[in-house]
């Protein structure tokens, strides 16, 4: 692990030195290795710098190994990021031919998304990944057993051929399904379990009916991998924090640190309004037009329901057609208003970040000018100890296994 933070580290210095020369911010490369070095050891108590380094791989906020092997890759994305915002300032609103700040954004977009990707992993998700697998398990399994019943009805009591299927030979497959099913179910109950207890250790409290809920919603993946992209940004900027005590008068080391820190507020800001965004443009719409056919075919089969040109028995079918719509409607219309909480929470976080980001802009071009550090990261570590973004909309639990049920058919349809 010593070694790998050797790695690790040395790389950053000579990946900030590769980058301020190429910017012309320094005369000489090698001055930053060195005054890069100085700083990174400067966060370290020991005697040798072996020790030291070996020290910071032991401490409390050394960070996830699927971040730290990716390090490089991060920051480098993190750094070019910045030096394209650098370069927005120059650049035109609009051009014919050439670069302007349309084309450098979605430069930097493309950057963001490489940062995200790392970015959006850790324990929850894979856990998240695990039940989804075992949820279309589930669901094959039941398929299956749904066409065992079916075939049951025409099957014989017994077969001449040792081969062709019974009664009782499909009640033993089908006894054979039921456990596998209930075994399936068993290990998701475990799973959800485990994925609560996850999304507590990064700071998110729910309860197991709320869990089922999220996981439901076809807006459950994303939030929950914003939460995650949250809690390994608070890491990364905590490690950035350490890493800025080292030199505060070094200005071109100090400008990559609020730099970084700046894009990854950004990239926070980014992720949670591509989300706001797929609630606009995506969800609701489909939402509302499932809405508008669920009512129209309501109306008709209710129509129809009173007619006196069907019997008995259709108008009772119709009749039964209109409240299966009806549940639709009711349902559909409960989902939008989750949506609606979702996005008012997403949207009073937003307004947080963005007030954060202003702060770090600001205090990133007075860095720019003055190379004081001080105050910018540590102080916007309080941010992830104030800001609601690891705090879900309030999840109301399904009223009927038939609300559930409808729940996951809209689903479907939300998610082809």
């Amino acid at each position: 692990m010593a070694k790998r933070c050797k790695v690790i580290l040395f790389s950053l210095m000579f990946a900030l030195a590769a980058d301020c020369a190429q910017a012309g911010w320094l005369d000489d490369a090698a001055q930053t290795v060195s005054s890069g070095w100085d700083a990174v050891t400067g966060v370290f108590t020991g005697s040798t710098p072996e020790q030291e380094i070996q020290n910071a791989s032991n401490d409390q906020g050394k960070l996830p190994e699927y971040i730290s092997d990716e390090w490089d890759k991060l920051t480098n994305n993190l750094l070019k990021a910045l030096d394209l915002k650098d370069e927005n300032e120059i650049l035109p609103e609009s051009a014919w031919f050439g670069k302007d700040k349309s084309s450098n954004n979605k430069r930097i977009n493309k950057l963001l998304d490489i940062a995200v990707k790392i970015l959006m992993q850790g324990k929850p998700l894979d856990l998240r990944k695990q039940a989804a697998e075992l949820r279309a398990k589930g669901a094959e399994l039941r398929a299956e057993a749904d066409k065992l019943r079916n075939k049951r009805i025409t099957a014989p009591e017994k077969s001449k051929m040792p081969w062709g299927d019974t009664r009782s030979s499909i009640d033993k497959k089908l006894a054979e399904l039921e456990q596998s099913i209930k075994e399936n179910e068993n290990a998701l109950k475990q799973l959800d379990e485990s994925l609560a207890g996850a999304m507590r250790e990064i700071g998110l409290e729910l309860t197991q009916e709320q869990i089922d809920v999220l996981l439901s919603s076809v807006t459950g993946d994303d939030l929950l991998q914003n939460t995650v992209i949250f809690a390994n940004v608070k890491k990364v900027v905590e490690k950035l924090a350490d890493l800025s005590k080292g030199d505060n008068s070094n200005l071109d080391i100090n400008r990559r640190y609020t730099g970084m820190y700046l894009v990854l507020n950004d990239l926070l800001i980014y992720t949670q309004s591509g989300l706001v965004n797929k609630i606009d443009r995506d969800y609701r719409p489909r939402l509302e037009k499932i809405i508008n056919e669920a009512d129209a075919v309501r109306r008709d089969a209710l129509s129809k329901s009173r007619s006196k040109n069907y019997n008995d028995a259709q108008r009772s079918t119709f009749k039964l057609n209109a409240e299966a719509n009806e549940m639709t409607i009711k349902v559909a219309r409960l989902y939008i208003e989750l949506l609606k909480t979702q996005r008012t929470s997403i949207n009073n976080n937003l307004k947080d970040l963005i007030k954060n980001r202003d702060v770090a802009e600001s205090t990133y071009r007075t860095v720019k000018s003055s190379g004081d550090l001080r105050n910018l990261i540590h102080s916007g570590l309080e941010l992830f100890d104030s800001i609601h973004a690891l705090s879900m909309p309030e999840l109301q639990p399904f009223e009927s296994d038939a609300m559930r049920r409808e729940f996951e058919e809209i689903n479907k349809r939300l998610k082809n």
